[in-house]
């Protein structure tokens, strides 16, 4: 027999007329009160999927015939009776972290039929056993932060033989950072809570439990978490529910940043100055006096000291060893007040010490000054690495390094505040590139704290949902993963939106959340302006505009379809994501035609303008309508600052400014060439011949031409081709200037009748004289290379990474296999390859895999080749990343793929995080016709995404994606 919830068990049901009504769910008085509280919430989950409040009761014999048992070990007297019974067997959870049990027994008590058994290892196991019965039940964890409606069942029910025994989390630690809260989270606390209090924490802890989240970072930049609940409050309602404490970088010892800015004075017992050196009484009692308040808690606490407002410890000139020595200094007096006040083995205290930005060389040290690496005074302490803020992770432990009694933690960022701009309003995170540097995060053996920066927390659900799921069951979503990105999102939406949209529907919010995401990866709406994508090069402007607006389409369509009760979980998780994000991407691209068709003085630059002002009116829109929906639910969360950064914050953000163009005063036509900077009005005396050069791919049989006004005088113009394997869309048209003022030109071939034939010409006559289009075709025989062959057609040859001829695993020492896989779509345009495993060096002509492209070009001589990789920086103190480049047969070069001196915040540096890409270029000697080039892998962080390879001195024409890919043989 099943186990079974249903509308009617839950209903008021009473056998006589004094008896009460039965209870589903039966509450020991030993139970912790945190959990007893997440049982509250699933009760009202109960009653979103069933309709109906289910009863809780202290006494057995109220419990209905199906019931549900719930206890911690250890805490639970109905539990050990269970198990005595042999019931249940406590001993397969007993001692685990954070694991529950989730079991259907028979008859428990009298009167109890079948009973549903919920026991966690603590209190967390526990919690996580509830909550996993509101998932079964069809519960979003996203429930209440997102307001997002579960599908309404009659009935609930679970197999009588069920027994479901959860796995550790691969990670101790993981949560999240509530950082950069002004304007955005602050105005919406405030608003709803009246501040940073315990009734708003309450919300934020059941999300991080709900996400099966165990760790957080609150708000710091105004606010003091052991101060506002009001007072203890909000710390004593995260020990309640199991959330651990932590604090960022430079708050140590329990001590909020805010904190001592509050307390510090002339007079004050804690001194005036944030000095380890002139203030070090002062600043040892304010430490002690935050360990005596909270350190009763459950806490990771942060040892360590930085500068306020997040600089460096010592002024420039003190040294490397000064500086290390200080540090020590600070770690040695706060373990011994943490021995004093919290417990006297340190080694039962998690601590953490982040080592971020310039605590890092404190903490390696160099060549003459030893660092704190190996110091007994962070023995057992978590060492906290990051990423460079923009999302690539920086040093990593070395196989040396991963034996560290306290392991390693990591703190990444889906929102940050710094250089080279800012990045806080709306999500630009995206889950390959997510997985490609986390899952290499825990292959090189940071496991034990994962920590990510997510803003204000609203519109990050997406990618923080599956941050946290990553390292809740890593075995599921890491290395071993490859390409299931599209798995979970698709997982990911049936968990919100099952039940509101059809399957064809479904698919459209797949391909919203993918597309936004990827556009957003390659290039953040913070950092877009006007210079970011070429107006016309390879039409990449264009091609980004049509499926930008495909999407936008998508959006809209869902949005006028949804039933207006789940309306506010699309809105909030969906829609303003997405459309807010495109919106600012379409208007920055339309102000670069704008600026571009300006300067050609075609009138089209004036709807541009009209254009980008109504993206700007639309963006105002957004934030109105996201602030205004369920009521004011997310009031505030869209007001942070992110249009036009010319700094690293929004100090002097300038609106796009569009250009005007005033007509010329007699009828003027120009020709341009789509998707070149080609164009021409036609003038004996100036350029007026131009060049049709897409035939020379032979799989395109159409291209375009366009003809634009210059004023707003009545221009006519005319088309003629006398070749019979050309025609155009139109042979003779009228523009004004005004209502018309462009018409695109199709050109379409007929390869059939070429004839042998390789060149053709399109004259177009206009009022100042006329313009000769000249078409080139290619007549090769293509059969005459291998399959995978790239083809010059016209001045380069560019390859997408993954498709490579040859890919050539090695076996290494272990057995296994060294290899090149694909990450799809990774890259910014398709994809991306990377060497497994990702911890591995390795050695030409040894066990370095490797990759063969095939290409063929039209003369010998010196080309240069152009590697497009993900930015990734060096995972060694080396501060190297290199790969080997051989081209047919001959002797392999090692490239350097950083340039000399490459930092983490150089303009370098800086180039590749704004532009989510990095280029390396070298030099090869290649062969006239068929060529070979073979990629080596040899360093960890080399993720290749694409390939150029052109004539020296010959440069293809400037984009921001790159040329796209050209011809090849397929297989």
């Amino acid at each position: 027999m099943d186990f079974v919830i249903n509308q009617t068990m839950l209903k008021t049901i009473i056998t006589r007329d004094d008896e009460p009504p039965r209870a589903l769910i039966y509450q020991e008085n030993e139970a912790y009160s945190g959990v007893n509280k997440i049982v509250q919430k699933v009760r009202h989950d109960v009653e979103r999927v069933l309709g109906c409040l289910p009863k809780v009761t202290t006494n057995k014999s109220e419990l209905s015939a199906h019931a549900i048992l719930y206890g911690t070990v250890d805490q639970s007297p109905m539990l050990e009776e269970l198990e005595a019974n042999k019931l249940i067997n406590l001993s397969e959870i007993r001692g685990k972290r954070e694991v529950y049990l989730f079991q259907v027994i028979e008859q428990p008590f009298e009167g109890v039929e079948k009973a549903l058994v919920i026991a966690g290892s603590d209190k967390r196991g526990t919690i996580y056993g509830l909550f996993h019965l509101s998932e079964r039940l069809g519960v979003s964890p996203l429930v209440n932060w997102n307001d997002v409606k579960p599908k309404r069942k009659n009935s609930f029910s679970l197999y009588g033989n069920l027994k479901y025994i959860s796995k550790e989390p691969s990670v101790r630690y993981r949560g999240f950072f509530i950082n950069d809260e002004w304007p955005a989270f602050g105005n919406w606390a405030t608003e709803n809570f009246g501040g940073f209090n315990a009734e708003m924490y309450d919300h934020v802890f059941e999300l991080l439990l709900r996400l099966k989240g165990n760790y957080l970072w609150p708000a710091m930049w105004s606010a003091r978490f052991s101060d506002e609940g009001p007072g203890l409050a909000n710390a004593e309602l995260a020990d309640e529910y199991g959330v651990v404490m932590g604090a960022s970088h430079h708050e140590p010892c329990l001590r909020y940043g805010e904190e001592y800015k509050y307390l510090r004075g002339e007079h004050s017992v804690y001194g005036d100055a944030w000095n380890f050196i002139t203030n070090r009484e002062g600043i040892t009692k304010f430490w002690e006096d935050g360990l005596k308040r909270s350190g009763t808690f459950e806490n990771v606490i942060t040892v360590g000291m930085r500068g306020e407002q997040d600089t460096s410890i010592m002024g420039k000139e003190a040294t490397l060893a000064d500086n290390i020595g200080l540090l020590k200094d600070v770690i040695q007096t706060q373990n011994q007040l943490i021995k004093e006040h919290v417990n006297p083995d340190l080694s039962e205290v998690p601590r953490m010490l982040a080592l971020y930005k310039e605590v890092e060389p404190f903490f390696y040290g160099d060549q003459d000054t030893p660092g704190l690496m190996g110091s007994e005074v962070l023995e057992d302490v978590i060492l906290m690495l990051c990423d460079d803020n923009h999302g690539n992770l920086r040093t990593l432990p070395t196989e040396a390094m991963r034996s560290h009694k306290g392991g390693y933690g990591m703190y990444y960022h889906f929102d940050y505040h710094g250089g080279p701009i800012s990045y806080e309003w709306v999500n630009s995170s995206y889950l390959p590139k997510i997985w490609e540097q986390m899952t290499m995060a825990y292959d090189f053996g940071v496991r034990d704290l994962w920590i990510v920066n997510v803003g204000d927390i609203c519109t990050q659900e997406f990618p923080l949902s599956y941050f946290l799921d990553l390292a809740y069951d890593f075995d599921k979503w890491g290395t071993h993963a490859l390409n299931k990105t599209d798995l979970y999102t698709k997982q990911w939406i049936e968990q919100q939106f099952a039940g509101v949209f059809q399957p064809d529907e479904m698919e459209d919010v797949f391909e919203l959340l993918t597309g936004y995401t990827k556009i957003a990866h390659n290039r953040r709406p913070e950092h877009m302006n006007v210079d970011v994508y070429h107006p016309v090069n390879y039409n990449e402007t264009d091609d980004l505009l049509q499926q930008i607006d495909e999407l936008l389409d998508k959006a809209k369509k869902l949005y006028q379809s949804v039933d207006e009760v789940y309306l506010p979980a699309y809105f909030s998780l969906v829609y303003y994501p997405t459309v807010a994000n495109l919106n600012l991407q379409k208007m920055w691209l339309l102000n670069g035609k704008n600026h571009y068709d300006a300067k050609l003085g075609k009138m089209e630059a004036n709807n541009y303008a009209d254009q980008v002002a109504a993206c700007l009116k639309r963006d105002r829109e957004l934030v109105e309508q996201y602030h205004a929906i369920a009521e004011g639910k997310w009031y505030g969360m869209g007001l942070s600052e992110h249009i036009g950064f010319v700094h690293w914050n929004e100090d002097e953000c300038q609106n796009p400014i569009v250009m005007n163009v005033l007509p010329a005063n007699k009828p003027r036509l120009v020709v341009t060439i789509d998707g070149t900077g080609q164009h021409s009005e036609g003038s004996p005396w100036h350029k007026n011949t131009l060049y049709l050069n897409d035939f020379l791919h032979p799989d395109v049989e159409t291209a375009s031409f366009t003809i634009a006004s210059v004023s707003d005088k009545v221009a006519d113009y005319q088309v003629t081709c006398e070749k019979p394997w050309l025609t155009c869309s139109k042979m003779q048209g009228r523009l004004d200037g005004q209502e018309k003022t462009s018409d695109v030109i199709d050109v379409h071939i007929d390869r059939s009748v070429l004839n042998g034939e390789t060149e053709g010409e399109i004259v177009v006559e206009m009022p100042v004289g006329s313009c000769t289009i000249i078409v080139k075709v290619a007549q090769l025989d293509f059969t005459v290379y291998p399959e995978m062959t790239f083809v010059e057609t016209n001045g380069y040859v560019s390859i997408e990474a993954e498709h490579f001829a040859v890919n050539k695993g090695k076996t290494n020492e272990e057995g296994t296999l060294n290899r090149f896989e694909v990450i799809k779509g990774y890259g910014k345009t398709l994809s991306a390859v990377k060497a497994f495993p990702t911890t591995a060096y390795f050695t030409i002509g040894k066990d370095a895999p490797y990759l063969d492209y095939h290409f063929a070009v039209k003369e010998d001589g010196i080309y240069e080749v152009e590697l497009y990789m993900q930015p990734s920086n060096p995972v060694t103190r080396d501060g190297t990343i290199s790969c080997g480049v051989q081209i047919n047969e001959g002797d392999v070069n090692q490239v350097d793929l950083l340039p000399d001196g490459y930092r983490v915040d150089d303009h370098n540096w800086e180039a590749g995080v704004l532009n989510n890409i990095r280029k390396c270029y070298t030099m090869i000697s290649c062969d006239k016709g068929l060529n070979t080039l073979r990629i080596y892998a040899m360093s960890p962080g080399f993720v290749l995404e694409k390939l150029v390879i052109y004539r020296k001195g010959h440069k293809p024409a400037n984009s921001y994606l790159g040329p796209t890919e050209c011809f090849y043989r397929m297989k």
